[in-house]
């Protein structure tokens, strides 16, 4: 099996268009629009769960890729990637409805690559490290604002849609915190670039300085504190993140 798979060769029906994602900003930005949707109409909201629908579909691929790629890891390893796996297919389903909801479809926007492009660390410590804890990380702050953006609205379905799918996200980045400490321990050079990778792609999806610490209707995205102690992480990992968020690779 091809290891790693090029993003352009991920399985699509021709309705998707994608985009690196710093084209699509530059695009938006010679529209005079804002190169990231934030949340303050129900048309921002939309465009926003599009792109968290196309990153659903890429973490169920990453997910699956998991599961072929290290068929050496111990057998619970391979089953709590197959967990996702499903978890993430359920996430790309009630994504698709939401997207209906939001009267919206899907490829109406581009899908940017980025998340899978990032998935793809040859090591199993750096591959759970990057994606459950740094990607799902990410995923904790957006719909924990999405939640409150609903509850706001006054809009249930989404509100309720969200809030399940961001139980889910805490599971995964417990997941990624368990099988971090499990497979690099007594090897901590192991661990160390395990947790390099993953401040690689904190810094990555700071959005150049877009995910930050502040009130959900103030910030582009706001950092999730007590969500990210809910799934795990530490006093100092929040801080760390909080002081990295004026950096971003990605725009």
């Amino acid at each position: 099996m091809e290891r790693p798979i090029a993003y352009d060769k991920l399985a699509r029906e021709d309705r998707f268009v994608r985009m690196r994602a710093r084209d699509v900003a530059q695009l938006k930005l010679e529209q005079g629009l804002p190169p990231f949707p934030d949340l303050a109409n129900r048309e921002s909201i939309k465009e926003r769960a599009h792109g968290i629908l196309v990153g659903e579909l890429q973490a169920m691929e990453g997910a699956g890729r998991t599961v072929c790629d290290f068929p050496d890891a111990p057998w619970e390893f391979t089953l709590d990637m197959a967990r996702q796996v499903w978890d993430e297919s359920r996430h790309v389903e009630i994504y698709l409805r939401l997207l209906e909801h939001l009267e919206g479809y899907a490829g109406e926007f581009p899908e940017t690559t980025i998340l899978w492009r990032c998935a793809c660390a040859e090591d199993a410590a750096a591959r759970v490290a990057g994606v459950n804890r740094g990607l799902e990380g990410l995923a904790c702050d957006v719909f924990n604002q999405l939640v409150h953006i609903a509850r706001r609205m006054g809009d249930p379905i989404l509100e309720r849609a969200v809030e399940f799918v961001l139980a889910d996200e805490i599971t995964h980045v417990r997941m990624g915190s368990k099988w971090l400490a499990r497979l690099t321990e007594g090897d901590p050079d192991r661990r160390r670039r395990a947790i390099e990778f993953q401040e690689t792609i904190d810094e990555r999806f700071n959005l150049g300085g877009m995910r930050r610490e502040g009130d959900h209707e103030a910030v582009p995205v706001s950092i999730a504190t007590d969500v990210r102690r809910l799934a795990g992480f530490t006093e100092q990992e929040i801080e760390r993140l909080i002081r990295t968020t004026q950096r971003s690779q990605v725009y």
